[in-house]
């Protein structure tokens, strides 16, 4: 297909935009469409600047999906006029794309677009509502940005970033989460809030005074001194010392204090705002529990485990909000000038550099503590470090410069001697019988330990490139999973002073990433490991040898203890990924028997579903069965769109599964020819009970002190209000008992193979399915 001109260019530009299209999983309807409406363009002379391709093509994909949405919105209101029609008229939502997604695939800015898109509606001769819908997006940011400045400004105000030498690294850290949390509150509660009460620049300002109120009362309350601005009137007296009562701070208000940062802002309507439509919006999300903490003064929500966990569903929750093509994602605006690139750019952010402070080679009470015997030992692990460093320079050879290479290798070398002694410190003062040459002897160690760093390295780097993310380092040195995730831990035990908050997240996702996927591949140690037993143990198993194996010390028993702590951490994972997946599918009443068949799918046949899979594929699939079994209106398409708006989601996850024999399929594949097969027998018996699944006691196979332990956490949790811990996560208690499961209810088990869906019309498959977002501002008449 010819998309521009005659020759190679074409070819280029028709293989980028359809990788583009590929990219964001559009309807081949969509990208016909707008390749038939460039090509009209183009043939009748409209577009003169052909070098632009990207940004014509990327106007023509938005109208279309702005066109279904509409569409589909006119048949909204029919199906509200006649309710019976309604899961035949529900309507498609291939336009739940974020506009800021769009954008982001094409390479567009938001301003080259915003002037790309008033030619081309008039060169295509759009009809006004699709100008009239650039106009408003235009107005929006224009106001939101004025409203960012304003955030900027008050939030230097009564919050100050500590010193880039301060020991206190968390500190700078919570000062940046505090940042991000606060413009992340004032969108959602601007969302929650009628139009008619943010549909101007005063009520947005009278909305964020309201949000830095409670941000910054909040963040009295936690009593961090490193972040508040001492200087700001809206400090209580006696603040920060041991005579101030914290009491006070329940019904303290600092918002006349803030008011008078904006002066032209009249505080009666802030006043009002507040009281009217401000309180009323932070209830819902209390209610909803999008937000964890003290609902009746409305405290406690960046306390100390409540503001990641607070962060992460705002972001949830924001992200879903704007996966509409009218939205565009406004967690990210810049409202700084730009400037021109300087000659070099630092590699290393600021909060990092006392990293480079650190040794350069072994520490000396590590070398000075040898016997002379030992020097060969040292000298292997020294000749280890430059062996690494030269792979690293080859495999990164096509995305780094020498220089680059090299300097990234050097940092990870100055927190591997810095971590090497800090483990083999502690190691040491633990067991005092082992002498230090022992563990410089173990290879593993060493090897597992600089991989970390590495990986640590290029994650603090600012150029980060997308070829040497997360799994790369695997593939460079070849490196096991399964004996990779075990330094993981280790690395964050002695972290203190080398690493921020973010670093501590970016171990936990690649954790997490071993833990769901990469340790079960068909090499894996893994499998090796799992022994002649051939069966993977269930999750009270593991409490149970985890009990046996802690009075063991030989080699064997090590070995034992690890892979126990290993799939500890596993259903772990997995308990916390279906608890967000059944909340979010409203399915919590149901979440013990959809356990019960995740749990069996991963045991079962030696764990033949897991191999060379993601956890992901059954926790899909257990979500599915189990709605088979209760003739639930749910179907794969409405869980994969809910699995979507997961943090760790991927397309190709549920894009390629492997089915065996070298052949892939997508997940609907893997549930009709892999999956059913294997739990054939186990859906009988859930067929054949008749007094009910049993339900699993959770709370006694994951017990909260140990899972604490082993896994990577960032602070101390707090049990939110209402919520019980339970395998790693909160979740609703559910007081009630299960009801009986009826015979009746369940379906003959040849019922639960399911029709693939056509992937090019897999959105109309979405009808029952509720949209997230609806054209608010856009009446059609």
């Amino acid at each position: 297909m010819n998309i521009c001109a005659e020759g190679g260019a074409a070819e280029m530009n028709n293989l980028h935009f359809t990788a583009t299209c590929d990219m964001l999983d559009l309807d081949p309807a969509i990208k016909l469409k707008a390749l038939a409406a460039f090509q009209q363009s183009t043939s009748d002379g409209g577009l003169t600047e052909k070098r632009d391709v990207q940004e014509w093509l990327c106007c023509a994909v938005y109208c279309e999906l702005q066109r279904v949405k509409i569409k589909d919105m006119l048949d909204a209101k029919l199906i509200t006029d006649y309710p019976t029609n309604a899961a035949e008229k529900a309507g498609t939502s291939c336009w739940n794309l974020s506009l800021t997604k769009l954008l982001a695939a094409f390479k567009v800015n938001i301003n080259q677009f915003m002037e790309r898109m008033k030619q081309w509606n008039v060169l295509v001769k759009n009809e006004k509502v699709f100008q009239q819908e650039i106009d408003d997006l235009h107005r929006r940011l224009c106001m939101t940005l004025i409203i960012r400045k304003h955030y900027q400004r008050l939030f230097d105000r009564l919050f100050v970033l500590p010193e880039e030498d301060t020991e206190n690294v968390e500190a700078r850290s919570i000062h940046t989460s505090l940042y991000e949390f606060g413009w992340l509150l004032f969108l959602t509660i601007r969302n929650e809030l009628p139009g008619f009460a943010t549909s101007n620049l005063v009520s947005g300002c009278q909305v964020l005074i309201c949000t830095l109120e409670l941000l910054y009362v909040n963040a009295l309350e936690m009593g961090n001194a490193w972040v508040i601005n001492r200087t700001f009137p809206g400090v209580p007296s006696k603040w920060g010392s041991d005579d101030f009562d914290d009491g006070l701070l329940l019904k303290y208000s600092a918002l006349e204090e803030i008011c008078s940062l904006i002066p032209d802002l009249p505080r009666k309507g802030v006043r009002v705002m507040k009281n009217a439509f401000f309180h009323k919006a932070l209830v819902v999300l209390f209610s909803d529990q999008n937000l964890l903490g003290n609902d009746t003064f409305m405290r406690e929500i960046i306390k100390e485990g409540l503001l990641d966990v607070n962060l992460a569903t705002l972001n949830r929750n924001y992200t879903n909000h704007v996966a509409d093509i009218s939205e565009i994602d406004e967690r990210f605006l810049s409202c700084s000038k730009k400037t021109p690139p300087a000659r070099y750019k630092p590699r290393v952010p600021y909060r990092y550099k006392q990293l480079q402070k650190l040794p350069k080679a072994m520490p000396s009470v590590i070398t000075e503590a040898l016997d002379p015997e030992d020097a060969d030992v040292l000298s292997n692990v020294e000749n280890l470090v430059l062996d690494m460093a030269r792979t690293f320079g080859v495999s990164s050879r096509d995305h780094l410069s020498t220089d680059a290479s090299g300097e990234c290798f050097a940092l990870a070398c100055r927190l591997y001697y810095q971590l090497l002694q800090r483990i083999i410190s502690s190691e040491l003062l633990l067991k005092p019988h082992l002498k230090m040459v022992q563990l410089l002897k173990q290879r593993t160690l060493s090897f597992t330990l600089v991989a970390c760093c590495l990986e640590l390295a290029l994650r603090i780097r600012e150029d980060r490139v997308e070829e040497l993310k997360f799994p790369f380092i695997l593939k460079c040195y070849s490196l096991d999973a399964y004996e990779f995730q075990k330094i993981l831990e280790l690395v964050v035990r002695h972290r203190t002073g080398l690493m921020g908050r973010d670093l501590i997240k970016h171990l936990q996702a690649v954790e997490d990433e071993c833990l769901g996927s990469l340790m079960f591949r068909g090499d894996s140690s893994f499998w090796k490991i799992l022994g002649k037993a051939q069966r993977v143990p269930s999750c009270k198993e593991v409490q149970a040898r985890e009990k046996e194996n802690a009075l063991g010390s030989g080699p064997e028993e090590k070995a034992r203890t690890g892979f126990v702590i290993c799939l500890c951490k596993f259903y772990c994972l997995a308990n916390q990924r279906l608890v967000n997946l059944c909340q979010s599918l409203v399915l919590m009443e149901h979440f013990p028997k959809i356990w019960l068949i995740a749990e069996h799918s991963f045991i079962q046949q030696g764990g033949d579903l897991l191999k060379q899979r993601n956890l992901d594929h059954l926790l899909i699939c257990a979500i599915h069965l189990h709605a088979r079994l209760k003739r639930l209106r749910l179907n794969f398409s409405q869980i994969l769109q809910h699995y979507r708006w997961q943090p760790h989601a991927r397309r190709e996850v549920y894009r390629a599964v492997p089915l065996g024999d070298g052949q892939s399929g997508d997940i609907i594949d893997f549930y009709n020819k892999v999956y059913v097969k294997s739990m054939e027998d186990f859906a009988q018996g859930l067929r054949s009970a008749k007094e009910g699944l049993p339900l699993p006691a959770l709370q006694e196979t994951l017990p909260k002190k140990n899972l604490l332990s082993l896994n990577i956490t960032v602070c101390t949790q707090v049990k939110p209000k209402n919520l019980q811990y339970c395998s790693g996560t909160w979740i609703k208690v559910n007081k009630s008992k299960a009801d009986p499961e009826d015979e009746s209810t369940l379906v003959e088990l040849d019922q639960l193979i399911i029709t693939p869906l056509k992937r090019g019309h897999s959105s109309n498959d979405l009808g029952l399915l509720a949209s997230p977002n609806v054209l608010k501002r856009q009446c059609i008449q």
